[in-house]
């Protein structure tokens, strides 16, 4: 596909750029979105996250999904309630489940399209729209039954309206039907994951830095509306920000937390962030170095273009200094957190930035707008396109998630009615026990701080012992195995079968005595 050559100044910001008129580039920008998002949707099991997320609304109903379960999960409520709906009507099958995430990952390319052409040109909203469809961390959670391509979806959607509020009066009908877009929009991104927070504090500090710096243009936002608007937004947002001011005090107290998994953030941390955004999820440490040095160098024109080119005056009669929300939005979402995670307790883990994502790509494409040669432009714009598509094909290919289904299935077809089965973690035999349909055959959990005699007595007055071992090191699934090996009784191991992100041991029991 060509890229559009129609160039719009951030001067043409407040010309009515609807997201219903979709412009001709971004149909095929949006089918290869759900083509490499629906292609082989059900192939995989389901992991360790995405079990939690289908037995958990199979287990609550949706007002404990609103009331109880955020008490004891770290993320809001909504995404489960949409995906309680959702699983009611199309059933929890690996392909009905994730179907909900990549039809929302299809909407964010479309609606981060019109961003992009709202904050700067076609141009650019068609790059980045086209980057973010073929990105292989977007298509990895546009195919997750996790909440991380909603974060992001309305992560896009606050940001359209917040720079439409910047535009229009509230005594235009569109101003109106604006902050009403704005509130409901953000409203819904506080209540999908904790770090939709960091992007309403990006729009604060972008709307509170024109008292402090005129790099923030004059607009029709006034600080009275934007103040009322942002009451609401917090008003209505109540219930959990109670809840997780709370989570944070005992945290920072002491207190065991669901968080506790979290390692503490570094630079490395920063810098794997940014090739997670590049696809180093698949890359791994082959990571290419072209696409890195392509990348920054687009970022570095961005945020240097404006420079000289746009007098003082020319700044503050343009409606929102488009260069300067991007920033924000990229920024804010990574660097509080990390800050956070240094002063009261880790919470900063890659995925969770998602929704900076989308300003690392719309920085991207503005960096590529900047080349004033178009056959320069379709140059970068095809080899970051390359570096993006060529992990995909082992993307597909090669399982990525752990192989619940597959093991449990073996499992299932192996074991009989005396026989037992030991799962290493606790918290991975609900994962087991989705797939694992067999409600004769006991599933016993194994803690990992579990002494010998509590492993050996869990195998007492059965037949063969086959564990599972998963999110366990080495040490430990050698303490668990020796436990039944040391056994007069057992030997073994008769059979070791790995899968990804498991191993299944079998023992079998030499005599009757115990």
């Amino acid at each position: 596909m060509s890229l559009p050559s129609v160039t719009e100044n951030v001067g043409e910001i407040t010309q009515d750029r609807s997201l219903q008129d979709i412009p001709v580039e971004l149909y095929p920008i949006t089918l290869l979105a759900a083509a490499l998002r629906l292609f082989r949707l059900e192939s995989e099991s389901y992991w360790l996250d995405e079990a939690f997320s289908v037995t958990t609304v199979l287990s609550n109903t949706p007002s404990e999904l609103l009331f109880s379960v955020p008490g004891n999960d770290p993320h809001p409520p909504l995404y489960y309630l949409l995906l309680s709906a959702w699983t009611a009507i199309f059933g929890t099958s690996e392909l009905a489940a994730r179907l909900l995430s990549a039809l929302v990952g299809i909407a964010t390319v479309v609606v981060l399209y019109g961003v992009g052409r709202r904050l700067f040109d076609r141009e650019v909203g068609a790059i980045a729209a086209l980057l973010v469809a073929v990105s292989p961390f977007h298509v990895w959670y546009s195919q997750e039954v996790r909440m991380y391509n909603l974060l992001a979806l309305l992560t896009a959607l606050s940001f359209y309206w917040f720079v439409r509020i910047q535009t229009e009066r509230p005594t235009d009908e569109a101003g109106g039907h604006t902050d009403i877009g704005y509130v409901v929009s953000t409203v819904l991104l506080g209540y999908t994951h904790v770090f939709g927070l960091f992007a309403i504090l990006a729009q604060n500090a972008y709307v509170f830095s024109r008292y402090l710096d005129r790099i923030v243009p004059r607009s029709r936002l006034t600080g009275r509306r934007w103040i009322t608007l942002q009451g609401i937004t917090a008003l209505l947002l109540a219930p959990w920000l109670m809840q997780l001011f709370r989570r944070m005090m005992a945290a920072r107290g002491g207190e065991a937390s669901n968080v506790s998994w979290i390692p503490l953030p570094t630079a490395e941390t920063v810098r794997e962030t940014f090739a997670a955004y590049l696809g180093g999820y698949l890359f791994g440490e082959s990571f290419p170095l072209l696409v890195s040095l392509v990348a920054a160098g687009c970022l570095v024109l961005a945020l240097s273009s404006d420079r000289g080119t746009t007098s003082e005056t020319e700044r503050q009669n343009e409606p929102v200094n488009a260069t300067y929300v991007v920033v924000l939005w990229f920024v804010v979402p990574i660097l509080v957190p990390i800050a956070l995670s240094h002063v009261v307790t880790p919470i900063f883990v890659d995925r969770y930035s998602i929704g900076a994502s989308l300003a690392f790509f719309l920085l991207i494409a503005k960096g590529v707008r900047t080349f004033s040669r178009p056959s320069l432009r379709y140059v970068v714009v095809g080899v970051l396109l390359v570096c993006l598509v060529t992990p995909l094909p082992a993307y597909y290919q090669n399982d990525q998630k752990e192989q619940w289904r597959e093991a449990a299935v073996d499992v299932e077809s192996a074991v009989d009615g005396d026989d037992v089965v030991l799962v290493s973690r606790p918290f991975t035999e609900r994962t087991f026990d989705y797939y694992f349909d067999r409600s004769d055959i006991p599933t016993v959990r194994i803690d990992a701080d579990a002494t010998t005699d509590e492993v050996q007595e869990s195998v007492d007055g059965h037949d063969d012992v086959l564990i599972v071992l998963s999110y366990t090191d080495s040490s430990t699934n050698q303490r668990i195995l020796r436990a039944v090996k040391n056994r007069s009784d057992y030997r073994g191991p008769v059979q070791v079968t790995r899968y990804n992100g498991i191993t299944v041991v079998r023992f079998e029991r030499t005599s009757n005595d115990g």
